[in-house]
């Protein structure tokens, strides 16, 4: 059975990468806003797949809906001579129904159905959608990378994730996607932030989080809450 994973460069499957250990990494070009910066950062082993739904892409969120539907059947056309296992990079952290777990069951039921024995695939096929990291968050998951004697230094350079990219694909640490990765990150003990890192980040937490987690509003449960407001009183007493 070939494991395929479907891989952006973010913190999130990076990581997945280096447990899971894919046969073959695959990025699928979507053509979406953020495609050509992930494109720009992907390892040479990933294998990318050109697939246009820009057209289907939200101008209001940039959310293209049904997205880890599309994805696995694109994997299916792909490798048509496999079994399959085929990883989404889904996190406790994750919110979207289309990386849940009860997804994932109900794609896997799908595609088992459409690839049983008929008169176009004589033996059918195995093909198993999985979002096996899905009990852990970020922090949780670099934790294990680490665990197994990862590098954290290579793990904070190598991944991308980033809303807002400059002009040269530098992260912008003013979105959700660079804090949640920065906080992660302090959690498991790694402080070397630049300068400018920890006074944008700073700024970007009192501006737009911090007040919502006093208020109870936030909505991301304590123990990521806490950790979002560890990290905003490190980066407070350094900026001040």
């Amino acid at each position: 059975m070939k494991k395929v994973l479907l891989y952006s460069g973010g913190m999130d499957s990076w990581l997945i990468d280096k447990l899971w250990e894919p046969d073959v990494k695959v990025y699928i070009n979507l053509h979406t806003k953020y495609s050509q910066t992930e494109l720009s950062k992907l390892p040479k082993d990933v294998k990318v797949i050109d697939f246009d739904l820009s057209k289907y892409e939200r101008e209001e969120d940039l959310i293209l809906p049904l997205r880890n539907l599309y994805l696995p059947m694109i994997i299916c056309n792909e490798f048509t001579e496999d079994d399959l296992e085929i990883m989404l990079g889904a996190t406790a952290g994750d919110r979207v129904l289309d990386k849940s777990v009860e997804f994932s069951k109900l794609a896997t039921n799908l595609l088992s159905y459409l690839y049983q024995p008929q008169h176009w695939i004589k033996k059918g096929r195995v093909v198993k959608v999985l979002v096996s990291f899905k009990d852990k968050d970020k922090k949780q998951l670099l934790k294990e990378y680490l665990d197994k004697g990862g590098d954290i230094e290579k793990a904070w350079s190598e991944s991308f994730s980033c809303y807002n990219p400059s002009k040269d694909n530098k992260p912008c640490f003013s979105c959700k996607p660079c804090f949640r990765k920065a906080v992660a990150f302090y959690k498991n003990s790694f402080t070397s932030f630049t300068t400018y890192e920890k006074e944008t980040l700073y700024k970007y937490l009192k501006e737009n989080i911090v007040d919502d987690i006093k208020k109870g509003v936030y909505g991301r449960g304590k123990e990521e809450e806490s950790d979002i407001i560890d990290f905003y009183n490190w980066l407070e007493g350094g900026v001040k």
